[in-house]
């Protein structure tokens, strides 16, 4: 059996021959056995289908390391990391190697939890870590079975994108965009009228207006991670590294047909219909509604600034190197190189929220 079979049954088997987009995109990604995420193989980097700050070298996780050791000692947090979505390992692998060389000490005292959902991702963790000493979870209900409440740091970069979404459009009335079979028995869009309360509410909550054409995202799955998140978080930060727009800028002409994108070896792919579970999907996240679900749990809105731009605020220029004319492939030249890459990696944004234990809970 293919994904494209899983998906057609379900479809064929519902009471209106329909499936939502967000349910199109759990099978295509999440599918136990089937889906992209889930599957054998690399994501990332260039054997991969898409470049994340992590694929360049360790750089990245290098600088993230020194901030949040900083950000802990500073503010007296417990030294706790929840590093959510953590793919491949080779963030969690150089940031641990980079606290060790740092403070020692620190090293010795963090406990760092890492949530991946991905069996493969899983074992990959587990063989690039084998000399530190991580806790892996499939979910953040487990997690919190050890942890019910978080006292540290919560980091992710590049998961919110990931998670499923609705899809709605303004044909005069409000539609939402589902998925059905043609009479080729090939995948498509079809429009019902939006009437699920969820996503009304949503609309109405966020304050976001959807003009005649315009077709969005409503990322209802992101909304429960972020509120279990800010009822989970006691004491620390969320540091969330992705890209997205505010409510304002989802009014710009270019982005009138929302943000869906499909990749494959570093290719575009318009239609994602056309071979789930073998191409990452994605959407660009909701800024305003991360920072107004954070705000209703008491995150305070810290900052949000582009990722380039943070990191040479915190130091990047540090990891810049002597290089020799001689050698342009040398270890220097390619350290050089990842460092102007993350200069410039303005597409993504860092989104820092805070929540402050109060006196008499401490």
């Amino acid at each position: 059996m293919s994904l494209k079979t899983v998906i057609k049954n379900e479809i064929e088997q519902s009471p209106n021959g329909l499936i939502t987009f967000e349910r199109f995109m759990i099978l295509s990604l999440y599918h136990q056995k089937y889906g992209y995420y889930q599957k054998n193989g690399p994501k990332t980097g260039k054997r991969g289908d898409f470049i994340t700050s992590t694929s360049v070298g360790d750089i990245f996780s290098r600088v993230m390391a020194q901030v949040l050791i900083k950000d802990i000692q500073k503010n007296e947090y417990a030294p706790v990391i929840v590093d959510a979505g953590s793919g491949d390992g080779n963030f969690i692998s150089s940031f641990l190697d980079e606290v060790k060389s740092v403070d020692h000490k620190f090293y010795e005292k963090l406990t760092y939890f890492v949530l991946e959902s991905s069996h493969y991702h899983q074992q990959l963790i587990a063989d690039r870590t084998k000399h530190h000493t991580v806790r892996i979870y499939p979910s953040l209900a487990a997690i919190k079975k050890e942890l019910p409440k978080l006292n540290g740091i919560l980091f992710s970069n590049e998961l919110l994108d990931a998670f499923p979404v609705r899809i709605i459009e303004k044909q005069r009335e409000l539609v939402e965009v589902c998925v059905g079979l043609n009479d080729h028995d090939c995948f498509e869009e079809v429009y019902i009228p939006c009437t699920d309360p969820e996503i009304l509410n949503w609309l109405a909550c966020h304050e976001l207006q959807v003009s005649d054409g315009q077709r969005i995202e409503i990322p209802l799955a992101m909304g429960e991670w972020l509120n279990e998140v800010g009822s989970w978080l006691s004491h620390g930060k969320v540091f969330t590294v992705d890209y997205g727009y505010t409510n304002e800028e989802w009014k710009a002409p270019e982005r009138r047909r929302g943000s869906v994108r499909g990749y494959k070896k570093h290719q575009f792919i318009d239609n994602v219909f056309q071979t789930p579970g073998e191409i990452d999907i994605t959407t660009h996240v909701h800024i305003d509604a991360i920072k107004n679900i954070g705000l209703s749990h008491g995150l305070l809105w810290v900052d949000c600034m582009p990722q380039g731009k943070y990191l040479l605020k915190q130091g990047l220029l540090q990891f810049l190197q002597q290089t020799s004319p001689d050698d342009p492939f040398s270890r220097e030249h390619k350290q050089n190189r990842a460092v102007r890459w993350l200069a410039e990696s303005n597409q993504f944004l860092v989104m820092i929220q805070e929540k402050c234990q109060k006196k008499d809970d401490a």
